[in-house]
């Protein structure tokens, strides 16, 4: 028995002195560590490279639904005609004028989704320039001012304002663009 306990207690000094031999070198290399964050969505929308690139789609936007807005009128006023010649157009005529309605919905319809489409695709490709820039400063500002680690915003729970390096990163952004 005296020796089951005297292996016991043997058995717990030691873990409790690798325990604390972790902890304490836990401690030491957590007092190195340099760790902040950085909300990428915030640098692109203040950043000047960001407002232009959504200027640029806003752009495109406006012409895109100009050129919708025409092709809604041009077919309201073919439906309009048609409505107001009803009576007097041959059911011939009546046809083709119907397949001629069916086919500017069809292209009206083909045109916005298309639209869609080519508006995802810029904001795409925007995004994915700006980040891919955005994460090159954010390495080299890591590198340059000793952090260990830098993380993205969006995955963090709670981050304390001293550890953001949001506001530095869009300065630096803009500067090295302008």
């Amino acid at each position: 028995m005296k020796t089951i306990k005297r292996v016991w207690i043997i058995s717990f000094l030691t873990i409790a002195l690798l325990g604390y031999g972790m902890m304490t070198n836990a401690f030491a290399q957590s007092s190195e560590m340099k760790i902040g964050f950085v909300d990428l969505q915030r640098v692109i929308d203040s950043s000047g490279e960001g407002q232009r690139a959504q200027e640029e789609i806003k752009k495109k936007a406006a012409e895109l639904e100009v050129k919708a807005k025409q092709m809604q009128d041009d077919l309201q006023a073919l439906k309009t005609d048609l409505t107001n010649k009803l009576g007097m157009l041959t059911p011939e005529a009546k046809g083709e004028k119907r397949d001629e309605i069916a086919k500017m919905e069809r292209d009206l319809s083909r045109f916005v989704q298309d639209s869609q489409s080519e508006l995802r695709l810029i904001e795409q490709r925007a995004l994915k320039q700006l980040l891919e820039e955005v994460g090159k400063l954010v390495v080299e500002y890591g590198k340059a001012n000793n952090f260990t680690l830098i993380l993205e915003a969006g995955s963090i729970l709670y981050g304390a304002d001293t550890i953001e390096l949001t506001e530095d990163i869009i300065k630096q952004y803009n500067t090295r663009v302008q």
